[in-house]
């Protein structure tokens, strides 16, 4: 019967010790990692939670990056569209100058020529990149600059644009056939260059009648005032949308703090409560070893 008792009490020493251990060894990983879960098997409600925190971490960091691309994109567009609207106030300028009933042939040569710098320099600005492998003016993409200009000027992409953005959208390309392309000059609808072309061919002329230059000059001032309101209406469109993203980052980078915070609270442990816990099994276990290693020393003769 002794022998009986002395065998259950050498067990529960050496199952008191096994458990005390993996208790400090628990404690230890956890101040260590500074997590209170580290397995799914340590709190499998917990677990599960802290993934699903976790996945919604990610798609808000996604989408974050998303509006950064599209803030950038945007402000690189609103930034040539600005340029755009310089140099077409400039040949506006021009226009208006050339009208000039005093105006000699060679002035209008002149001008014919500061008429030709911007609309070169507006081709540029149509197709200036964008710095990620496309075209500010891409509309929906294109590998190559969206305004050919042998020949006759063309517009190669597919009309558009292209968005980002998960919930909310935002645009990341400009349509530039909208913008240069299809405006209403005299009465016809043509490209911003094939105005500033005629206007040009026009003020070269010594002998264009004043008849003539009234009339085309005219046409050309209508497709430039359309080209800028054009401008104008799409510049404000990017302001409105670059507000919005601000605003949608703001949101978001609530939702990822108070996400951050749960997860947290989910699976981060509690320094004070861990070392406490590690002191208390360090008790424990040395108490179960000195139990151990009273029980391990009885014999027969500590009964007789």
């Amino acid at each position: 019967m002794n022998r009986i008792a002395t065998l259950f009490s050498f067990e529960r020493s050496l199952d008191a010790m096994n458990e005390r251990r993996a208790a400090l060894t628990q404690a230890q990983l956890q101040m260590s990692t500074g997590k209170r879960v580290n397995a799914p098997s340590d709190d499998p409600l917990g677990a599960a939670q802290a993934e699903r925190t976790r996945s919604q971490i990610a798609r808000i960091a996604t989408e974050r990056r998303m509006i950064d691309f599209a803030r950038t994109m945007l402000g690189q567009a609103d930034n040539a569209m600005a340029s755009a609207g310089e140099t077409l106030q400039v040949a506006r300028e021009g226009l208006v100058a050339a009208g000039n009933g005093t105006m000699s042939a060679a002035d209008r040569a002149l001008i014919a020529q500061k008429l030709r710098a911007s609309r070169d320099e507006l081709l540029t600005i149509a197709n200036r990149r964008d710095g990620a492998g496309g075209y500010v003016f891409g509309g929906q993409g294109s590998t190559r600059a969206p305004f050919t200009d042998t020949g006759a000027l063309a517009w190669l992409p597919n009309a558009g644009e292209q968005a980002t953005g998960a919930d909310v959208s935002f645009t990341t390309s400009q349509d530039g056939r909208a913008l240069f392309m299809d405006l209403e000059a005299g009465g016809n609808a043509q490209s911003i260059f094939q105005t500033l072309d005629e206007a040009i061919a026009l003020l070269e002329d010594p002998g264009a009648s004043a008849a003539a230059l009234g009339a085309g000059l005219g046409k050309a001032l209508d497709g430039v005032d359309g080209s800028l309101e054009r401008l104008l209406v799409t510049r404000t469109r990017a302001g409105e949308q670059l507000r919005a993203i601000d605003a949608r980052e703001r949101l978001l980078e609530g939702g990822e703090i108070e996400a951050s915070g749960h997860l947290s609270d989910l699976v981060d442990v509690d320094y004070a409560s861990a070392v406490t816990r590690f002191q208390q099994n360090q008790t424990a276990l040395e108490a179960a070893m000195t139990t151990y290693a009273k029980v391990a020393r009885l014999s027969l003769f500590d009964y007789l």
